[in-house]
């Protein structure tokens, strides 16, 4: 990987020598931009904002996710209300949504945060679904004879394969998220890293833009490699214990 990003790095030099700055900042301009911005205080503002803004969406979807897919795997009726909204949510494209959401709900921190979590969902509610029709059901038919209550199924038994299933997604989930809150403040936000690489595009700051994309890299590691990883090996050595 390391020999990667080098070439990757050489190549982007060698290319900036062909290319006006507006188009292609070099790797060194493009560094000296980013501790520019990480010195501003301001900027980290922007910043804690962004990424308040893709937890909480992770939260929200992820919790109306399992909770819908639990509610929907034993309710026929709430299945077929459920399933046409997140077929929807999956069939449109994320841009055509954004764009209905500033419509409907204006620009904003709200609107951001009601549309990240709208495309985590369905990622998290069918991993929810699949994991509920794989449970084994020498499990369920044991409970049924012992007469396990409703909360001791679902947190002994259902509980674990959920948990199981949606780790995957979540990892694709948290990525998503982070991509998708950067796209909703481009188009539809006065706040947050998003809004501020509108603003370098609008005055074709470039360097900015390449800084900020290197800003946003880290925070998806950070998310998809970091966190979340600590996270699913946690819940996994949970799982096993249990």
């Amino acid at each position: 990987m390391a020999y990667g990003i080098v070439l990757l790095i050489f190549v982007w030099q060698i290319l900036s020598f062909f290319y006006d700055e507006m188009i292609l900042p070099s790797p060194k301009v493009t560094l000296i931009t980013l501790f520019s911005i990480l010195s501003n205080f301001d900027v980290w503002q922007h910043v804690y904002l962004t990424v308040f803004c893709i937890i909480m969406a992770l939260i929200f979807g992820t919790l109306f996710g399992i909770t819908l897919g639990i509610l929907a795997s034993f309710s026929s009726w709430v299945n077929a209300l459920i399933k046409p909204v997140k077929d929807l949510l999956i069939a449109i494209p994320p841009v055509a949504l954004v764009i209905l959401a500033i419509i409907w709900f204006g620009e904003g921190t709200l609107f951001t945060t009601i549309i990240v979590s709208a495309l985590v969902f369905p990622l998290i509610y069918e991993s929810t679904v699949n994991a509920i029709k794989a449970v084994d059901q020498d499990l369920i038919e044991m409970a049924n004879v012992f007469q396990i209550n409703a909360r001791t199924r679902l947190l002994d038994i259902y509980l674990p394969s959920i948990i199981f299933y949606i780790l995957a997604n979540f990892l694709l989930a948290a990525g998503l998220a982070v991509r998708m809150m950067i796209l909703a403040e481009i188009l539809g936000a006065t706040k947050g890293i998003g809004h501020l690489i509108s603003m370098a595009q609008k005055y074709l700051i470039t360097q900015d833009i390449f800084a900020w994309l290197i800003i946003l890299i880290t925070i998806i590691l950070a998310f998809e490699g970091g966190l979340v990883y600590i996270i699913k090996k946690y819940l996994l050595r949970w799982q096993t214990q249990e």
